[in-house]
């Protein structure tokens, strides 16, 4: 096993339904990873905890978001699964794509949306 708690994964289970998701726990004895499902081909699986096998756990790369929308959308997860220290974190990191984007008049020629799960929201 490569991953750890946390780690973001696309999964099969023994359907062959794809998931995508974050790992909530690992049973190394019997090798089974529970997947906490964001994304995947049955709709009914979504936001919950499915149990797949380890072996066809695919661990998904880790990638810097500095992008103001996919940060927020980020923070969205966050708030979701109550997850302070990362909120934090995406606070940080939002507060400086924000600072940065200031100093080089980016807001002025670009305006900036909010995509949420809800809708589309103007500041």
């Amino acid at each position: 096993m490569n991953f750890v708690i946390s780690d973001w994964v696309v999964a099969t289970t023994n359907e062959d339904e794809m998931l995508h998701g974050y790992i909530e726990s690992i049973d190394v004895l019997q090798g089974i990873a529970r997947v906490h499902v964001i994304a995947s081909d049955r709709e009914t699986a979504i936001g919950k905890i499915m149990e797949v096998s380890s072996q066809d756990v695919k661990k998904l790369p880790i990638s810097e978001f500095d992008i103001e929308d996919q940060v927020k959308s980020l923070i969205d997860v966050a708030l979701t699964t109550r997850d302070e220290q990362w909120f934090n974190e995406l606070s940080a990191k939002l507060f400086a794509i924000q600072n940065n984007s200031a100093k080089r008049g980016e807001r002025d020629v670009f305006p900036s949306y909010y995509h949420n799960r809800l809708g589309v929201d103007q500041f």
